[in-house]
């Protein structure tokens, strides 16, 4: 399998977070998967948003006055879409100091699928982008911050159907709970599972109740005991957030198949293009 690259929230160095720009440029850039979040919004959207609300340093309000990065009254699970259009969520994040300011809306998936998709045909660009899609959720939060598992995965799942992305998309979560209900409703979709604690590998696995395609930890955790667990039992690996080259390099070193990464133009320029992922699983 060739190493593959992945742009995390599409990559951040030189546009916001989880904005068709990010994605796009991405793509110019030749990326071919793109890890993305989701949530749900009052009227159930499925949005695209690493925060379950609008706040600083990335958003503005109506009236173009940037809300404070601990601010938390505009929770998405709370507001209609139309009602967060009206935000503007292009404002450069101060650790990524050659962002670009845009004028951005938080944009729903079905507008991601259908944007990139034509961006890509437009400027030429070859093979499909593959979207991984984490699902934002915690058992604490279900019905405050986002739906309920069974009803979250369904959103979702009909959502990536009707767009006919079956065979493009991942579904991810750090909650087995509505990887396992997407399953269970789509069982032939590509799930994974995202670990920031070790010792929690075996018994997610366990409960999730069936075996995914992936299991994607923070890099910090990795070892080659547990790639060689994985891989045993057909389960690739994408460790998450990498973003030195000697990190990156040694991922590989260490047998990941792949990372996730802010700067996916700095990891193409460490990797030959025999490395570019294909679209699929």
């Amino acid at each position: 399998m060739a190493f593959e690259i992945q742009a995390h929230r599409g990559g951040r160095a030189f546009f916001p977070e989880n904005t068709l720009h990010a994605f796009c440029h991405a793509a110019t850039c030749g990326v071919r998967v793109i890890e993305l979040d989701l949530f749900v919004t009052k009227d159930h959207e499925v949005i695209v948003s690493h925060d379950p609300w609008l706040s600083g340093p990335l958003c503005s309000d109506p009236e173009g006055v940037p809300l404070g990065v601990d601010a938390k009254g505009f929770t998405l699970y709370d507001m209609p879409y139309a009602d967060i259009l009206r935000f503007d969520c292009g404002r450069p994040h101060p650790s990524f100091p050659q962002q670009s300011r845009i004028i951005a809306a938080k944009p729903l998936l079905s507008t991601v699928f259908s944007e990139v998709d034509t961006f890509m045909l437009h400027a030429g660009l070859s093979g499909s982008m593959v979207y991984n899609l984490e699902i934002k959720s915690w058992p604490a939060e279900d019905s405050l911050l986002h739906p309920p598992p069974e009803q979250y995965a369904a959103l979702v799942v009909q959502l990536v159907v009707a767009a006919g992305f079956t065979s493009r998309v991942r579904l991810q979560s750090f909650d087995w709970r509505v990887i396992r209900e997407a399953w269970k409703i789509c069982p032939h979709l590509c799930y994974g599972l995202l670990l920031d604690d070790r010792a929690n590998m075996v018994p997610f696995l366990s409960d999730l109740g069936f075996v995914p395609q992936y299991l994607n930890p923070h890099f910090s955790l990795v070892d080659c005991d547990m790639f060689d667990f994985l891989h045993l039992q057909g389960i690739k690996t994408i460790p998450w957030t990498v973003n030195l080259p000697k990190e990156m390099l040694s991922m590989q070193q260490v047998g990941a198949d792949g990372i996730i990464t802010d700067y996916p133009e700095l990891a193409l320029s460490l990797f030959s293009s025999s490395s570019m992922p294909q679209s699929g699983y």
